[in-house]
């Protein structure tokens, strides 16, 4: 051609869309050649292998459908008339014939595990067969019909009809589910990815509990325990036989949050009568009653040991005696927190009982449950307490006073309890702080009632101890004015008597 460029005489072709479908793979585009006498003849090649030719009018746009084989790249070639040559347009495009899709979800509920996704097979519309594992177990094989509108818009040329969404039941724990996508024609099996779950389940009450501690009030301890820990609710109920019926007590206990269990004092009992108690664990997969608990209170209508005292007490040990009921008890039963009970034979009728108390501390005082028991009663028990004597030297005792100058004040503005050594060195209740002295402002303890002691060395000072909100204040000599609070002061016992009753300061 005269005074041209000779790429002006060249046959084109514009490749616009390559897609995979159904019946194969689809181009569109369009195609021409300046030189042209008749249609373009337009040759197709799948990574480099010719799938197939065609014919467009020159200057005409295509929509063609190409047999599919497995290749990355689509390319087109317009065949050249006349002057100049043929060009080559190209995609980039992965034909495949092995099914493929998506396992969108896995998730625990109480009706099972929900298993849900989607599938296609390259080579067909038609929704796909699927087998789901549960485990490594066939659980089932099922059409992947149902419809999903995001799946159509992405794949338009195959609809929405891939969709798979079941419920597999599942026992409490991990659990792995896969999903497999059988081929149809060409290709094999695709396995989507693995997922894993833990399945709930309903709560399991592994300890329940009810009896009636030796107290000198009617009470029953209600104790429930959920081992699996995932109660959302937790009701107890109260009956006078293991058959109830059944109702919630005074005060509202019929539901508690906790999701490990429940624990309750009952004080609403009366002595000598049976309580039985039923409990259930709920969540939302389920809920566990375990079979009805019951306990008996002490019958308090037979009587107390009388003119119970305690003789011969040293700072280790005390004779304890009291006169028996009279009544053919059967036993004694003395309690004493922290050591075993002591169960002594009944002796009804004879007068006087008694039981040496050995392994005590000095200067202590302990406190002790004494009832009698026969084959179907219990006697009210009584309750009462002694203190040990004080040990004649105890080289720790009061040591180093001089460092523990402590305020007797309250930031809350609460008066405190004033305790102070009497002349056996044992603890007494003076009673409380003028509010001047605690409320406010803090002040030296120039009104606490204190005793005189003398320290090593021979010195002679004044102590007493505060009690305010629970926290421990010393005060050596109300005069002076350098004193402080102690939240837990280290080497001081509990001037309350129940546990530890002498000053030691280490």
């Amino acid at each position: 051609m005269c005074g041209g460029d000779v790429d002006e005489d060249n046959a084109w072709v514009n490749l616009t869309s390559a897609s995979r479908v159904p019946t194969g793979v689809q181009v569109k585009g369009s195609a021409g050649d300046p030189d042209a006498t008749t249609s373009v003849q337009v040759i197709a090649k799948i990574s480099g292998v010719e799938v197939g030719r065609f014919s467009v009018a020159s200057g005409s746009a295509f929509i063609r459908t190409l047999p599919a084989r497995y290749g990355d790249t689509v390319c087109l070639t317009a065949v050249n008339q006349g002057a100049g040559v043929g060009e080559t347009a190209c995609r980039t495009l992965a034909v495949r014939f092995d099914p493929f899709g998506s396992f969108d979800e896995l998730s625990p509920g109480p009706s099972g595990l929900r298993v849900r996704g989607w599938v296609i097979d390259p080579d067909t519309a038609s929704p796909l067969t699927v087998s789901v594992r549960v485990d490594g177990r066939l659980h089932t094989a099922l059409v992947a019909s149902t419809t999903r509108t995001d799946v159509a818009a992405s794949y338009p040329a195959y609809g929405g009809d891939h969709g798979f969404d079941l419920l597999v039941p599942a026992a409490r724990g991990d659990h792995t589910v896969c999903v497999t996508a059988l081929n149809v024609g060409v290709g094999v099996d695709t396995a989507l990815p693995c997922r894993t779950v833990t399945q709930g389940g309903a709560p399991v009450i592994d300890h329940f509990l009810v009896r009636a501690p030796d107290y000198p009030t009617p009470r029953m301890e209600v104790d429930v325990r959920v081992g699996t820990r995932d109660a959302t609710q937790v009701s107890v109920w109260r009956g006078p036989t293991p058959n109830g019926p059944w109702t919630d007590w005074p005060t509202p206990h019929s539901t508690w949050s906790n999701p490990a269990g429940y624990w309750e004092m009952d004080l609403t009992v009366d002595w000598g009568r049976t309580y039985c108690y039923l409990a259930t664990a709920y969540n939302a997969y389920g809920s566990h009653t375990p079979p009805a608990v019951c306990a008996t209170t002490w019958a308090g209508a037979y009587p107390q040991p009388a003119r119970v005292g305690a003789t011969g007490v040293s700072d280790t040990s005390m004779m304890l005696s009291w006169d028996d009921v009279a009544m053919g008890e059967a036993e004694w039963r003395l309690v004493r927190s922290g050591v075993p009970d002591v169960v002594l034979a009944g002796t009804p009728g004879t007068g006087r009982m008694s039981h040496l108390v050995t392994g005590l501390q000095p200067g202590t005082q302990y406190c002790f449950l004494l009832g009698a028991r026969s084959p179907g009663w219990a006697g009210n028990p009584y309750f009462f307490c002694q203190w040990t004597a004080k040990a004649a030297a105890d080289p720790t005792t009061l040591q180093g006073v001089a460092a523990m100058n402590l305020w007797n004040c309250d930031p809350r503005g609460r008066a405190g309890t004033v305790w102070s050594t009497d002349a056996n060195g044992r603890w007494v209740r003076q009673g409380a702080l003028p509010n001047s002295l605690v409320a406010g402002a803090c002040g030296p303890a120039t009104s606490a009632p204190a005793a005189r002691v003398t320290l090593p060395g021979g010195r002679t000072t004044t102590l007493a101890v505060v009690v305010v909100d629970g926290r421990y204040c010393v005060a050596d000599d109300p005069y002076d004015a350098n004193c402080r609070v102690w939240q837990t002061p280290p080497t001081l016992g509990d001037p309350k008597g129940i546990t530890e009753n002498r000053l030691l300061l280490g």
